[in-house]
């Protein structure tokens, strides 16, 4: 029907009619493709929206995860602590003997928080980061996962630290002190030891295995850098922590002004 009016149109060289049909035609094909863009950009911003969402639960979900990593590093490093103590003052194995021989057992045990970061590579595999419109976050985002990626790296070297602290170790429990706190603590968490009934270790094994202890030159020249493991892993889960919780604090307000 267009065409052949244009057509009649053009016969009759009536130009302001052909003007008119042709301003309705670029009018409609301009608010056809201006609607298209309108439902494109509605799904980007719904998308977005969950997109926040999911990163938010993600951050929420890795905080406990650090802080529990920051507790352990530092009953670890008080362990570590107390053996240097007892190297220097073998009397001060006897005030917490419990707490002595699980030093002996675990003080050189590290814990490396896992992240919650499937939101994240899933932005970065399909190249939908651009849908998130404020580039603080996305930089914070950079910034919390990059770092932890960083920290890989130094993996190997804990694994070390921990596997010479077992080899210069061995040995210096009796056997019914590694049963006891194999079996009762697999892994000695804050405030564990704190009830713990240790009436009834014997105090002539007690001794005998702070003589062991004292008598490995060698465990107690590594002690200082078993310290400085702890240490480290302190700092390293502070900065993370301090980092989930600003990425955390964006997120939130981000979602509150998309809402």
């Amino acid at each position: 029907m267009l065409v052949k009016r244009l057509i009649a149109y053009f016969r009759r060289h009536d130009w302001s009619a052909v003007a008119v049909e042709m301003l309705v035609v670029v009018v409609g094909i301009l608010l056809a493709f201006q609607i298209d863009r309108w439902w494109e950009q509605r799904g980007e911003r719904m998308q977005e929206v969950e997109y926040i969402a999911r990163l938010t639960n993600d951050i929420e979900s890795d905080i406990p995860i650090i802080e529990r990593a920051i507790e352990l590093a530092k009953l670890r490093k008080g362990m570590a602590d107390m053996l240097m103590r007892v190297a220097e003052a073998p009397a001060t194995a006897y005030e917490h003997p419990i707490l002595f021989i699980v030093a002996v057992h675990q003080a050189a045990f590290t814990y490396s928080p896992n992240l919650t970061n499937h939101t994240f590579d899933d932005l970065r595999a399909t190249g939908n980061l651009r849908l998130l419109r404020e580039p603080e976050i996305k930089k914070a985002l950079f910034g919390y996962y990059d770092f932890d990626q960083d920290q890989n790296q130094y993996r190997p070297l804990q694994f070390l630290t921990e596997s010479r602290h077992f080899e210069l170790a061995a040995g210096i429990l009796s056997y019914d002190q590694a049963r006891l706190v194999q079996d009762t603590w697999y892994v000695v968490v804050p405030g564990e030891l704190d009830n713990f009934d240790d009436s009834h270790l014997k105090p002539d094994e007690v001794r005998a295995t702070v003589q062991r202890f004292v008598e490995r030159d060698a465990l107690i020249d590594w002690l200082p850098e078993m310290r400085h493991l702890q240490n480290e892993q302190l700092l390293v889960n502070e900065d993370r922590l301090a980092r989930a919780r600003s990425v955390l604090v964006l997120l939130r307000d981000y979602s509150e002004d998309l809402n």
